[in-house]
């Protein structure tokens, strides 16, 4: 599996981003997009999941900030409820 492979597997799981914008994102053409879809099961069983609406959501939990003590929703693996706080925390960390 290519790098691009698993970008693909990373961003099918988001049922926020339409299978075009993924391949806008990636600059994949139909074609190679095919070609990954037969190649790659894993591809193929999410695009399948996502055509039948069966896409398990994925649960965000709160997060307490590690420099203010706050607590927010991350995107992604955020650690910092604001820049600010990345910033605080970055200089607690040097």
């Amino acid at each position: 599996m290519n790098l691009e492979e698993t970008a693909v597997l990373l961003l099918l799981r988001s049922q926020h981003l339409d299978v075009g914008t993924i391949m806008d994102l990636l600059d994949l053409g139909d074609r190679e997009f095919r070609e990954m879809t037969t190649r790659n099961s894993q591809i193929h069983e999410l695009l399948e999941a996502r055509r039948q609406g069966t896409l398990p959501a994925i649960e965000v939990e709160p997060k307490q900030c590690l420099a203010c003590s706050e607590w927010f929703m991350p995107y992604a693996s955020e650690r910092y409820c604001s820049d600010p706080c990345k910033v605080a925390g970055n200089i607690q960390n040097v």
